[in-house]
């Protein structure tokens, strides 16, 4: 790691968040804050644990690298076999690192023929969004799963859309309305609510559920969901179970829950 990131001017984060603090010290030993820039691809969110409140992730890089490190985001409707596969996608850059011409040349490295790529000032709404609609892709696996249909599913969509624009603007300052239309709010959205790994465990959840009645207490339903990662995620791991724990916790402690109904 010392040497990868050795004078560096650009770092990309992509790995679980959890490893992020053993990491940070080394990297930052290792690297010149004030010549690099981060992007993070993580979706997810940090919560403070005196104030309970989300912290961005970007914002927790930047907070251990220092020395006026900024770190921006790449968040968008990509699923990762299909991109692999090379088929056209758009994804949404927010980063704003005070010069125009480092901003379009970070946006390049990523920019190509069948990965379309777009940048907003944003940060805060584009990653917020990308840790949001994973809880909301739980519960369309859950009408999928119990073969709701497509009008249900439609609302939930909506719905769901609308309780990430309320959190976002509630809990972070500065994000931008325009965002939601991005890839990175209501594409991402949609992709992750049809074909993303949060709605293919939640609709196999669903269905296992419904056979078995004594998955509904709650360590069972714990158990349940460990198997169901076992089972389809090839050593992945689920995104929207954790998240949906976390805004949970956060919502009742601040009497907001009836104001989020799908969190």
């Amino acid at each position: 790691l010392e040497e990868a990131v050795r004078d560096a001017t650009v770092l990309i984060f992509v790995l679980p968040h959890q490893f992020l603090p053993k990491l940070l010290p080394t990297i930052r030993a290792h690297v010149n804050p004030n010549r690099c820039h981060g992007i993070s691809l993580i979706k997810g969110l940090d919560f403070d644990a005196d104030t309970k409140l989300p912290v961005l992730i970007s914002k927790s890089i930047e907070n251990v690298m220092g020395n006026q490190f900024r770190c921006g985001v790449l968040m968008g409707a990509n699923v990762a076999d299909e991109v692999a596969r090379q088929r056209t996608c758009e994804s949404t850059l927010a980063c704003d690192f005070g010069s125009e011409s480092v901003n379009e040349r970070i946006r390049q490295i990523f920019d190509e023929e069948h990965f379309r790529v777009s940048r907003i000032t944003d940060v805060a709404g584009a990653e917020a969004c990308g840790a949001l609609k994973n809880i909301i892709a739980l519960g369309a696996g859950f009408v999928d799963g119990l073969n709701l249909g497509g009008n249900t599913k439609a609302a939930l969509l909506r719905i769901g859309l609308l309780e990430m624009t309320k959190f976002c603007t509630m809990f972070f300052e500065g994000v931008e309305k325009g965002t939601f239309m991005e890839s990175c709010g209501v594409a991402d959205l949609i992709t992750t609510c049809y074909g993303g790994r949060n709605r293919k465990c939640a609709n196999e959840f669903a269905k296992r559920r419904g056979v078995e009645p004594a998955y509904l207490d709650p360590e069972s339903c714990t158990k349940l969901w460990s198997a169901i990662e076992s089972d389809m995620l090839n050593g992945q791991k689920l995104q929207g179970t954790l998240a949906s724990q976390e805004v949970y916790h956060l919502l009742r402690a601040r009497n907001l829950l009836d104001e989020f109904p799908l969190m």
